[in-house]
């Protein structure tokens, strides 16, 4: 069985989070209208970008407004599964256990800061969770640091040399698409299905050379998304 890598890692995680004792349900932040809703958006997103850009040339607007447009909405999707991402941790993770605690107002950032903390995980694991997790990603449009060119590209922290990344619609998928393989794997890990490998069995020191790499080539695009 083929596992993505972020699914995979993400699955692993989880697991270790639990075996510590940090794993709690908090009824208060469960929300199944939510989550039911966010599984039909994303199917009716998915379908409806990917005709976006297979009939891109043929629009009467201009392509580089409609490529502009695709780069905006993919921002925003993006952004969607993330806060899916922080809503389930504030589910399944115990606030006592962590130093700070969380609130409704802790952002995705702030809580996987806080549990790696909690964890102890040494510095490269945490560059390789912060990766998992998009939060340069998630920090920057968060904090309006990004422009979008009409290239067809969003550049991120355009003014940080060190920073600076430029993405593109391809980016941006892969992007959507590692995010949907958490949710996806945070969704199995919760009812007690999670995907499992043939025969090798992973553990964190696994994880990381995966996680550094991020390469993921899609067989289809916006079609397979949900």
């Amino acid at each position: 069985m083929n596992i993505e890598p972020n699914y995979k890692a993400t699955s692993v995680i989880l697991n270790d989070f639990e075996s510590h004792g940090l794993v709690q349900f908090n009824k208060e932040y469960l929300d199944e209208e939510f989550f039911k809703n966010f599984i039909k958006f994303r199917k009716i997103f998915s379908h409806s970008i990917s005709e976006l850009i297979s009939k891109l040339d043929t629009f009467e607007t201009k392509n580089e407004e409609m490529t502009c447009f695709i780069i905006y909405s993919d921002l925003s999707y993006i952004n969607s599964h993330l806060d899916a991402i922080k809503k389930f941790l504030k589910i399944i993770i115990n606030p006592i256990k962590l130093e700070e605690g969380f609130d409704k107002d802790t952002t995705l950032q702030q809580m996987i800061q806080r549990i790696c903390n909690k964890m102890n995980y040494n510095e490269k694991l945490q560059n390789s969770i912060r990766g998992l997790f998009l939060l340069d990603f998630r920090e920057a449009t968060s904090q309006q640091q990004y422009v979008i060119e009409k290239t067809g590209h969003v550049v991120i922290y355009p003014k940080d040399n060190k920073m600076r990344e430029k993405l593109d619609i391809k980016d941006l998928d892969d992007y959507a698409s590692q995010a949907i393989e958490i949710l996806s794997a945070m969704f199995d890990w919760s009812n007690g299905k999670t995907r499992k490998p043939e025969a090798k069995s992973y553990d964190l020191d696994d994880i990381v050379s995966d996680l550094t790499k991020q390469v993921q080539e899609l067989d289809k695009k916006f079609e397979n998304l949900s």
